[in-house]
């Protein structure tokens, strides 16, 4: 009897599955529950050992100083100055804290501390650290043994310094200047040593280094003025030689080399040409009034009137004395006659002194004229003088212009050396005087407690941690098997249905089907059973083709176990082994294919080649046969041919009431979707967390290629029990009614 072909209908479209790759917060704790023995281990693994190591850190203590930087300190002479303002940048404090960070420091409070000597870094100096124990014994292991040489002073220092590095920390907020040293250890009076100590060699550092900077400064100094007071000796001794040279002796005492209010000093030269013009006008004055007395005298015939005469006084006595004898011969006169001897004798003193008077004037006038001469002459030769000494000032002037540059020379040379001098002596002051432009602000005190670690949330973290790692492991083994796990992934397969689901079982399929209670198993066999027999019309099939995408998904058990759910309702059933390539169906029944027996009640088909060939296996499940047809092919085929399946349908459908074809799979081969024509429709079998929803949508492509009918999928070798197990409503109301699980 051909088989009767339904339009290919495969049911409703489905919704196209979602992306696998997402896990929806609903079912993380689905997937915590299925891997829970997962979850449980990772999170004992890793929280446990993490809580015991917790526990048993040492506790530290904390303690910090604090620094400013940036403060100019004023200087000591000047007692109104103050703390000037900060004018430091971001580079500047980031350049002390490197200063603070730097090995040279750490090796500084090291040396201070004796840190070398310290039973606590000592200790830490002494441990071997884990990477270096572990090449240790690989080296004892493949070779020989390393030869450990003892650390010398230098090394431990330095080892000291490193441990000392890590145990401080030295920070600033980059909003302020302030720089805070944090020291911790395992005592809290090292701590606090630690911490000053540092605070202490960066001040001292600063501080040298302004006082090396200064003594540097000094130095140079020192070195300069040497060379600049030569050269301020060479250039006064030019000055003075050239000045000797030329005769330009000063006529003045200058003091400390002071210029004169016309910018340099007077000469000898100068100063007798001054005095000499000065003399050669007094001298002209006196020419001038001696030739003006000289013309007086000439013009009034005599000295008697003249001024020079009536002022001397020998003039004025004898005159006094000619005026006293006259008035007394006037007297006598007047009272005597003329030959009174009084009289006579007055008027003759008259008379001789009136002859003196005369005498004296004459001289006068005598000796006008030789001091008229005598003052020409000295007139004359100041002049010449002068005029000498013009010449000679001229001269001194000419050269003076190359003295005055040379002055000039050795006056620059005076105040670069005095400059320098000056600052030599500031800087001298100022070197012992030096103060850093940082200031402590606070210093680092004991700790009261224990400053850490904080156990509790360590604690936290770590289980945190560990429940994070749990549940990212649970995740991860559900990401790893990609394969589906449920009737839902199934129908997400665009135009496939979920027929049923099928658990596992243990023992061999003749053995489920052959004892005398039900199980779990066969009961949902039934129910895809009762589908495919009295379900709706879409579903309703006789002679179904059983295929799987790859290998090993359960495809040939599912077609014994449909067939021998049929022969347990007292029906007969076929399942024929059509994978020509590798038949299987005699092998998972644990049986030898044989070959018909003569007493068979096979009825007899048409007389065929093919025919002959054909091998049936009678009852290998209670109203189940198995027909092998491996055979039935020439050795140029690879597949069983449409039409001996179609004439084997024609001859044995009458005779059984379900024939189960089992094929090849689907992705490998096209015996499924070629066959699926000369048969009522298609079950593709999909293993539990094996085959992935790509897998049968590839499957299903295939299949609507070929324009196959799919009647539905089903998912086999589900768990039976335990989180990742099928959905337990279905289990439980099976062992609710006593079924065996298996």
């Amino acid at each position: 009897m051909n088989a009767v072909h339904l339009p290919a209908f495969n049911g409703p479209p489905q919704p196209e599955s979602h992306d696998p790759s997402h896990v929806s917060p609903w079912k993380v704790f689905g997937v915590v529950r299925r891997h829970w023995l997962a979850v449980m281990a990772v999170f004992l693994v890793i929280g446990l050992p993490a809580c015991i190591g917790i526990a048993m850190m040492t506790p530290y203590y904390d303690s910090s100083a604090s620094l400013i930087v940036g403060t100019h300190q004023a200087q000591f002479r000047d007692l109104q100055a103050t703390q000037t303002s900060l004018d430091v940048d971001t580079v500047a404090i980031n350049t002390e804290v490197g200063i603070l960070k730097s090995p040279a420091t750490a090796i500084t409070v090291a040396e201070r501390l004796k840190l070398v000597d310290d039973p606590y870094f000592r200790k830490l100096t002494d441990a071997v650290p884990l990477k270096a124990r572990v090449m240790d014994w690989v080296q004892t292991k493949f070779s020989s043994p390393p030869v450990k040489k003892p650390l010398t002073p230098a090394e431990r220092l330095q080892v000291a310094r490193d441990i000392l590095s890590n145990h401080v920390t030295i920070l600033n907020d980059g909003r302020s200047y302030i720089i805070t040293i944090t020291a911790r250890t395992n005592r809290p009076d090292l701590s606090q040593a630690i911490a000053n100590t540092y605070a202490d060699v960066f001040l001292d550092f600063k501080r040298h280094m302004k006082i090396a900077a200064t003594w540097r400064a000094n130095g140079l100094l020192d070195e300069q003025i040497v060379p600049l007071r030569e050269r301020l000796r060479k250039a006064e001794q030019a000055a003075e030689e050239y000045r000797e040279q030329n005769g330009l002796i000063s006529a003045q005492i200058e003091h400390s080399g002071s210029p004169n209010a016309q910018g340099g000093s007077i000469t000898v030269a100068d100063q007798q040409l001054v005095e000499t013009n000065a003399e050669l006008i007094r001298a002209q004055a006196d020419l001038d009034q001696k030739r003006a007395r000289a013309s007086q005298m000439r013009e009034n015939g005599g000295a008697a009137s003249t001024t020079e005469a009536l002022s001397s006084p020998i003039v004025q006595q004898l005159q006094a004395q000619e005026a006293q004898l006259n008035a007394q011969a006037a007297s006598l006169a007047s009272t005597a006659g003329d030959a009174n001897p009084a009289l006579i004798a007055a008027r003759a003193g008259a008379a001789h002194i009136h002859q003196q008077i005369g005498l004296a004037i004459g001289r006068i006038s005598g000796s006008s004229g030789k001091d008229l001469q005598s003052a020409q002459s000295r007139v004359d030769a100041l002049r010449n003088e002068v005029a000498k000494l013009e010449n000679r000032v001229a001269r001194e002037n000419q050269a003076n212009v190359t003295l005055k540059q040379l002055e000039s020379e050795a006056n620059a040379a005076r105040a670069v050396y005095q400059d320098y001098l000056g600052r030599f002596a500031q800087t001298s002051t100022e070197a012992t005087l030096q103060e850093p432009e940082a200031e402590l602000i606070s210093k680092a005190e004991t700790p009261l407690g224990v400053s850490g670690p904080p156990r509790t949330q360590y604690m936290a973290i770590a289980v945190l941690f560990a429940a994070l790692a749990s549940v990212g492991t649970a995740l991860a083994l559900d990401r790893a098997r990609q394969g589906m796990r449920g009737p839902a992934e199934m129908d997400s397969v665009p135009g496939l249905f979920t027929l049923g689901l099928l658990p596992t079982f243990t023992g061999g399929l003749l053995t489920l089907y052959r004892m005398p209670g039900a199980s779990v198993y066969v009961e949902m066999v039934e129910s895809i059973r009762t589908i495919l027999s009295f379900g709706q019309s879409r579903f309703r099939a006789k002679t179904i083709v059983v295929t799987s995408p790859g290998p090993d998904e359960g495809k040939t058990t599912f077609a014994l176990s449909l067939a021998g759910n049929t022969g347990r309702s007292g029906k007969r059933a076929l399942v024929i082994d059509c994978d020509t390539r590798g038949p299987s169906a005699m092998e998972v029944l644990g049986q030898v294919r044989r070959r018909t027996p003569a007493n068979s009640r096979l009825p007899a088909v048409k007389s065929t080649s093919v025919v002959s060939d054909q091998e049936l296996a009678r009852d290998v499940l209670p109203g189940v046969d198995v027909l092998t047809i491996a055979g039935w092919k020439s050795p140029s085929d690879r597949m069983v041919s449409p039409s001996v399946i179609q004439l084997i349908l024609t001859e044995l459908s009458p005779h059984y009431d379900m024939i189960v074809l089992d094929t090849p799979p689907i992705l490998a081969f096209p015996d499924a979707a070629v066959l699926s024509h000369e048969t009522d429709g298609v079950v593709i079998i999909a293993k539990w967390g094996v085959t992935t929803p790509a897998s049968m949508k590839d499957a299903m492509r295939q299949m609507q290629t070929y324009d196959a009918r799919v009647l539905g999928g089903v998912l086999t070798q589900a768990p039976m029990r335990g989180p990742d197990g099928v959905s337990s409503n279905p289990i439980q109301i099976y062992q609710h009614y006593g079924l065996l699980a298996s």
